[in-house]
């Protein structure tokens, strides 16, 4: 009798375990948390070295050591994945930390001190993103938004003449198959690809790879340190990935009263205004209203929220076309503000939560108030008809005998 208990109970606990262990991986990534995975895929070739010129491979390295690492810069935060590769005639992934402690990027600036001694040959600059691209897939569930610097002084060169001709071939044959799966890159909102320029020989190819990646494409002019220094490059591209937007100071929003019974369904807009910072348009912005369970009609679904923006401003329109159907009482909830999917970047909207109430009139509240109007006007109507009957009336006259 015992032993049967017991393998029941070893039985329910393997089962659970098994059920938690497969179905809590994802789970808090279904939230929105605005965290970045950051890549750094940095070109290693021969030129990156070239006698008598700087030397631009310690010259990146060494400033995403001590400015992009640099937790006292705002530019990570807590949450946030960096990973390190590089690449010339073959890609390696050198380093990748997630962020949570100082400790994490031990790893990585180490990684990055010891790349300055590497000299290689060629540059596989498709290659190097689309194995990119293969790191991204790895960790995308667990990220809002990936970004991905490509820093390369030459122009694309994946082979050499002095290989076979087979060995060309198959490079050249994997080379297109590379650009052809970057060109579906900039269809994904959840990718930006920016290329650092460091050479004027390259910006030709730099611009067609730009081109074919679409929208999530971005070209950086690094040409000349004194014009646009790295410094402020990985700070333009730290803040353009991860935006932000406040709001007014407000804790609760109230949506008014709906009335009992209405042909029309019930709409509110209410105005907020907002502060962008590193944002050129206005910020697309979607939102949804999650109900208290115990809400008078107990609905368990969420509202969504249209929202139109501007620089400034932001318009919420709360409609609910069923709002007949409502028990009377008051119903309260949160509104929680996401960005649309169509904005390339981890948006950070402060608050991104407010509290929200609006009430729905109750039978007597309804037909209250029309009773009351019903009897305001019938008070006018007889006291005007009063007045009249009086003027219409005879006059008597008495007669007073002294």
């Amino acid at each position: 009798m015992y032993k049967k208990k017991y393998s029941m109970a070893v039985l329910v606990y393997a089962l659970c375990t098994f059920f938690f262990c497969f179905n809590n991986e994802e789970g808090w990534c279904k939230d929105y948390s605005p965290n970045v995975h950051w890549l750094f895929c940095i070109d290693t070739s021969g030129s990156m070295k070239t006698k008598g010129h700087a030397d631009l491979l310690k010259e990146i390295t060494g400033k995403i050591t001590t400015e992009f690492t640099d937790v006292n810069n705002n530019m990570i935060t807590t949450g946030d994945r960096i990973t390190i590769m590089s690449f010339d005639k073959e890609v390696r992934l050198e380093a990748t930390a997630l962020y949570q402690t100082e400790n994490d990027l031990i790893a990585v600036r180490e990684k990055l001190a010891h790349m300055n001694h590497r000299s290689g040959s060629l540059t596989f600059v498709s290659e190097a993103i689309v194995r990119a691209i293969d790191v991204i897939n790895k960790y995308d569930d667990f990220f809002y938004t990936n970004a991905l610097y490509v820093f390369t002084d030459g122009k694309s060169e994946p082979y050499s003449l002095k290989w076979s001709k087979e060995k060309i071939d198959a490079r050249k044959k994997r080379d297109v198959e590379n650009f052809n799966r970057i060109s579906l890159v900039g269809k994904n909102n959840g990718t930006n690809v920016w290329v650092g320029v460091l050479k004027w020989e390259a910006f030709d190819d730099a611009r067609s790879l730009v081109e074919k990646i679409g929208k999530g494409g971005h070209m950086v002019d690094l040409t000349d340190f004194s014009r646009l220094s790295l410094t402020k490059a990985l700070s333009d591209f730290a803040r353009t990935v991860r935006s932000s937007v406040t709001l007014s100071d407000l804790k609760e929003i109230d949506f008014g009263d709906i009335p009992y019974k209405s042909d029309s369904p019930y709409t509110k807009k209410i105005t907020l205004d907002i502060q962008t910072d590193k944002l050129i348009e206005a910020p697309e912005i979607v939102g949804s209203i999650h109900f208290d369970p115990d809400n008078p009609s107990e609905i368990s679904e969420e509202y969504p929220l249209k929202i139109n923006t501007t620089e400034e401003k932001m318009v919420l329109s709360f409609e609910i076309p069923e709002s007949s159907t409502f028990n009377p009482g008051t119903y309260k909830g949160k509104l929680k503000l996401f960005p649309s999917e169509n904005h390339f970047g981890a948006m950070v909207i402060e608050p991104s939560q407010f509290d929200v109430t609006f009430k729905k009139a109750s039978y007597m509240s309804y037909y209250l108030w029309r009773v009351m109007l019903a009897c305001a006007i019938g008070l006018l109507l007889l006291s005007f008809m009063i007045v009249k009957i009086r003027k219409r009336m005879p006059i008597k006259l008495k007669t007073i005998y002294s």
